[in-house]
Formats: structure tokens, C-alpha cells, sequence
């Protein structure tokens, strides 16, 4: 499954470990590290790029205003070394610090702050993903060189951390010129500790340590960031990735799938390991999308019916050794907010009688099921895309059973950006896709509002039902925790029975493989992996 940037995912109750994991403040400087993607990055445009991989290489290139501990969750000081938020909770001043500069050379102003806000709305831009975050502020004053206010309509539970980490701060002489910007595609300008060095379409991209980085010679930062220079290599297959880690290749595997580990452990040799943790991190979840925008699937009782012939069950046993939960909706079963509907069941007799129900019947005894719908004979077949070979067996088992029942799929898998860009130009019937850990809250504004359908919107499928817009507006201006979950427990219920996907499963663990090679202040930080505190061992 291939993961697309959501900001979302959930509060988790999984427990952890009480001793609090810390940066080595003494980790030694050098070295490489090679981190893997399992696909190229669509694009790496700060604005207008959704892609989980560039996300992954903008911890890297792009400084935030101010960032996240992994072991707190706490907002913590980077572009700005401090703030303050007025006591109605609608301001919030950032002080800069005057020593942070952008890759080309410029400092980093305030001025090149508001452009950067302002530039996600620019309509080229197609930043309809972050429109929902930003969107509530209504004014941005740039009080000084270094200083810069922002104030908000009305209250949103977000507020603070949409300002400190959704928005990449980039420079306005580059990025200013809107044409330009839009063409900027393999090119990136932060201000992070590294800068792109090179890209080598299809193979690599090469990032290098930015000797005017702010936070060099800061204690805040000290045992951060260790590395020379990062290598981010594009490893699909999972045997040609456990085949890397043995010659030596690859350092890093990040979100891996239980499949993934499973293979790892069993066939890694003394070159690298699989690991298996337990933390708070966002988590991430697989799904199979309908689109709306087809007369068959906007039937409820047609998705139900699909939903009822994925066998996960029996997934979760033979390819993830039971080491999963079945979702139940949008966000994980172990969340507070997790929607109230038990997961729903394999069940194919449900599925034929929902699909009877629904008037679908095999009247030409082909084997498919069909009915005539505004006049024209339609059948239950489907297109099935998706960009993983490696889940392919979940695909496969999915269209016997399905086949059984009179459905007919038809599985086709596609080159990643082929693979976005049919989704994007809504040209997709049933696709699978995923959505990537963001922060610990979910605002389901992003991919389940109505508003969020259009172009460069995240509501891939069109899905609409007017109670959960109302619900998901309600819930975002809701500052009280106990009284906003209360509020998204109902949205997700809601959402989880009306089935805009075949939510897969929710991991009971976190996945990684990392070489040998690679030193560490723990396994794991409490809310994330803490690789940007590894060091090496070697020069």
C-alpha cells in the first residue's frame, strides 16, 4: 500500500515504556545515511506536492516555525525561538531568530513567513489539502523584520500547530513568481539543516548538511541532525529491499507493513534488523476508496456488499500474522474517538442479499451481476488500481471472493505517478490507497468534508453527507478535548457506516528496519522512531 500525506490521524491509547527517550548530545557528526523510499516522490514542491515521501525528505530540507518533540509532543522553538498566544486564544506572535537563512543565501524573515501562508492560497498552487487549516486566519502582520502576528477568526483546536509545523516556510524570491513556482517540481529551497544536492530522477535524491543552518552550535539541537549527507534511494519491491539491507545499500526503512516485517525477520542477516515497537505515533491506515462519482457506488447497499467480501480476517492471519486490528473507520479502533461499529464482517451470503436488495441480478448468466440504471444496462465490474505489487495478494484473494458473489474486478496495477495522477482527474472506480501518519488529532475536515472534493482536495471519492460537514465545523471549533471527541466520535460512526472505503487494518505496532550500522538513543521515542537523533559508526 502506498501512504498519501494526511495531517491526520489519531489520538492513540497504546502504551508505552515510562523511560523518556533523549537525543545523545554527544552523538558523533559524519557519515551517511541511506534512507529508502518505496516510491519516488511525485513532486518536490513544498506547496503543492501531498506526497508521503516528500514529507519524509521535508524533515530533512524544510525548518518549521516551530516543531515537535518526539518524546513529549510538545511544540517546541525551531524557525521562531519563541511565542506568545493572547488569552482569547484568536493571536499568536512568533519571534524569528535572526541567524536562520534559506539554502540560496537569504535570511529568513518574516516577510518571507507571510508569503509562504499566503502562497498556499494561491489558486495555482492547488494546495487544496492545507486550504482547510489555513483558511482561518484573517489577518498576518509582519510587525518587524523578525516578528510576526497572526490572527485567527474564531477558535480551532489546531490553531497553534497549523502555524508551528502544516506550513513550509520558503523563500518569497524564489518562490514568488507564481509561474516559476508551479514549474519547480525536482527543485527545493528550505531553510533546514540539509540541502538538495542532487536528484537523480528514478534513482536518488542527495541532500547535504547546510553549513548556515541555525541550529548548528545550538544546544537546543544538539544530537540532532548528525549525519553529512542523506541519501534517499527508491527501493519498491520488498525482496529487493531486504536484498539492499544484506549488500549494505539501505540504513533506513520507514513505515513499513506487517508483510514487510514478517519477510524481514525471517531473511535479514547480521547486516541490519526488523523492528517491532510500540509507541503513541500517529498512525497510518490502508483503505480501498470508492468514487462517489459512479452511479453503482454511490449505493450503499453496493459498497456494503463489497466491504462484507474483503476477507480480513483471514488477511490479517495468513499475510500479517494476526498482528493487526481491523479498522472500523477512520481512525484506529484503539482511539478514544474510534468509531462505535464493530469491524465489519466477511460475510458473502450478506453481500448477495444486500446486492439482491439493491436490484442487482444476473440476467444475462454470464457470471456478473447486472441492472439497468438510467436506461442503460450496467454491470458490477470494476476497475481495481492500485501501485504495490507487493500487495497484490490482498487484491487477488479480494476478486476470487468477489467473483464468487458476481462481482467482477478487474486488477491493474500502475507506475505511482500514473497512478496519482488517475486519481487526481477522478478517473478511478475503486483504487487502493492509504493514508500517512500526521499529527496525534485528526481534523477530519481535510479528507471527509464535502468542501474538500474539489481539485487538489483530499476527499478523493467525492464522498458528501451534510450531517458530518455539520458535525466536522462543529467539532473544529471545539477547544474543550472531552467535548471535541465526543463530537468526532459521532462524525467517524456516522462515516463508518455510510462506507466511503473498505477501511483495512489498523497496526497494533509500529514497523521499521534499520542496517546495523546505525547507532541510537532508544528503539523508539515515544511519538516517533527518533531517527533524526541516529548517528553512524562509521565515517
Amino acid at each position: 500500500m502506498k501512504l498519501i500525506l494526511s495531517t491526520a490521524v489519531v489520538i492513540s491509547l497504546l502504551s508505552v515504556g515510562a523511560m523518556a527517550a533523549k537525543p545523545n548530545v554527544n552523538a558523533p557528526k559524519g557519515g551517511v545515511m541511506n534512507y529508502n523510499f518505496p516510491a519516488e516522490p511525485e513532486s518536490l514542491h513544498p506547496i503543492m506536492s501531498g506526497d508521503i515521501y516528500e514529507q519524509y525528505l521535508a524533515e530533512y530540507v524544510h525548518e518549521p516555525i516551530c516543531g515537535t518533540d518526539p518524546e513529549t509532543y510538545k511544540q517546541v522553538p525551531r524557525l521562531a525561538e519563541k511565542w506568545e498566544v493572547s488569552k482569547d486564544g484568536l493571536q499568536f506572535t512568533f519571534h524569528l531568530r535572526q541567524n536562520a537563512f534559506f539554502h540560496n543565501g537569504d535570511p529568513v524573515t518574516a516577510d518571507d513567513v507571510k508569503f509562504s501562508f499566503d502562497a498556499v492560497k494561491e489558486p495555482k498552487h492547488q494546495a487544496l489539502n492545507l486550504i482547510p487549516y489555513v483558511e482561518g486566519f484573517t489577518k498576518i502582520e509582519v510587525l518587524d523584520k523578525h516578528t510576526i502576528r497572526f490572527t485567527a477568526k474564531e477558535k480551532y483546536f489546531k490553531n497553534l500547530e497549523v502555524l508551528c509545523s502544516y506550513v513550509k516556510i520558503i523563500p518569497k524570491s524564489v518562490y514568488g513568481d507564481i509561474n516559476k513556482s508551479v514549474k519547480m517540481q525536482k527543485e527545493v529551497i528550505g531553510a533546514g539543516p540539509y540541502k538538495l544536492e542532487k536528484y537523480d530522477k528514478g534513482q536518488m535524491i542527495t541532500v547535504k548538511r547546510f553549513d548556515k543552518w541555525h541550529g548548528i552550535g545550538n544546544k537546543e539541537f544538539a544530537g540532532y541532525y548528525n549525519f553529512d549527507q542523506i541519501n534517499f534511494r527508491f527501493t519498491k519491491d520488498d525482496n529487493i529491499i531486504i536484498e539492499r539491507f544484506k549488500k549494505g545499500d539501505i540504513d533506513f526503512e520507514n513505515d513499513n507493513t506487517a508483510d514487510l516485517y514478517m519477510k524481514a525477520s525471517k531473511s535479514l542477516d547480521k547486516n541490519a534488523k526488523a523492528y517491532k515497537v510500540v509507541t503513541n505515533k500517529p498512525k497510518s491506515y490502508g483503505y480501498i476508496g470508492f468514487n462517489f462519482r459512479d452511479e453503482r457506488l454511490k449505493d450503499l447497499n453496493v459498497r456494503s456488499a463489497l466491504a462484507h467480501l474483503f476477507n480480513r480476517p483471514e488477511m490479517n492471519k495468513k499475510f500479517r500474522d494476526n498482528m493487526s486490528d481491523l479498522a472500523t473507520g477512520p481512525v484506529p479502533v484503539r482511539s478514544n474517538q474510534a468509531a462505535d461499529v464493530k469491524p465489519i464482517e466477511f460475510n458473502p451470503k450478506t453481500a448477495q442479499e444486500l446486492l439482491k436488495k439493491a436490484g442487482w441480478s444476473d440476467s444475462d448468466k454470464d457470471g456478473v451481476l447486472d441492472k439497468t440504471i438510467n436506461g442503460q444496462k450496467q454491470k458490477l465490474s470494476f476497475s481495481f488500481i492500485y501501485a504495490n505489487k507487493d500487495s497484490e495478494k490482498y487484491w487477488t484473494m479480494f476478486k476470487e471472493d468477489a467473483k464468487k458473489a458476481g462481482v467482477e474486478l478487474n486488477l491493474k496495477l500502475m507506475e505511482w505517478n500514473s497512478f496519482v495522477k488517475t486519481i487526481e482527474d477522478n478517473n478511478m472506480e475503486l483504487w487502493a490507497m492509504g493514508w500517512g501518519a500526521g499529527s496525534v488529532e485528526m481534523d477530519p475536515k481535510q479528507i471527509w468534508h464535502s468542501s474538500s472534493s474539489a481539485k487538489g482536495g483530499s476527499n478523493r471519492g467525492a464522498y458528501s453527507n451534510p450531517e458530518v460537514d455539520k458535525l466536522i465545523d462543529e467539532g473544529r471549533a471545539e477547544l474543550d478535548e472531552a467535548k471535541r471527541t465526543k463530537i468526532f466520535k459521532k462524525a467517524y460512526t456516522i462515516i463508518a457506516k455510510d462506507v466511503p472505503y473498505i477501511f483495512m487494518f489498523n497496526n497494533k505496532y509500529d514497523f521499521y528496519i534499520a542496517s546495523n550500522k546505525m547507532k541510537k538513543p532508544a528503539d523508539s521515542f515515544k511519538y516517533d522512531f527518533g531517527y533524526t537523533t541516529w548517528w553512524s559508526d562509521t565515517k
